[in-house]
């Protein structure tokens, strides 16, 4: 057996360490795609405080919710939370529709511990609705708008 040198040595240790860094980093040297995936309408984690649509708004208060609204006859605060946790959003990678002519729903959720609020841009078109959130284009699965937005068959 070859018998190194101290210096060739420090030079073998230094090298076995350079590729073991580079095998744990080895995925942050893969390209990541930039296609979004699905995902729930609301984070798991999240602990919202606020639901705000123009002048509607459905806020928790303590351990239940409540809605500030103009219109009468909406359903029940937890009912419509409970549709907010169960939307889906899934991927569209270019709405076919032309959007423009369409005025969206904007609305902000407000959770705690965030400075910014989620917004969400709701864009109603027949048999669908797409909604454009953090720049990304989704399709809303799982509930109707109508759900989330009781009030705007009164307002629109």
């Amino acid at each position: 057996m070859a018998r190194l040198s101290k210096p060739a040595m420090n030079n073998v240790v230094i090298v076995a360490m350079l590729l073991m860094i580079a095998l744990f980093n080895l995925d942050s040297f893969l390209p990541h795609s930039n296609t979004p995936v699905s995902q729930t309408l609301l984070p798991n984690d999240a602990y919202v405080l606020k639901i705000e649509h123009d002048n509607n708004a459905l806020e928790r208060s303590g351990q239940q919710w409540r809605q500030v609204s103009t219109a009468t006859e909406l359903p029940m605060p937890t009912v419509q939370y409970a549709n907010w946790q169960r939307g889906i959003l899934l991927p569209v990678v270019d709405p076919s529709e032309d959007l423009t002519a369409i005025t969206p729903f904007i609305v902000v959720v407000w959770m705690a511990g965030s400075v910014e609020g989620l917004v969400y841009a709701f864009y109603p078109i027949e048999g669908a609705t797409i909604v454009r959130h953090n720049n990304q284009w989704y399709t809303l699965e799982n509930v109707a708008l109508i759900q989330l937005l009781p009030w705007i068959s009164r307002n629109a």
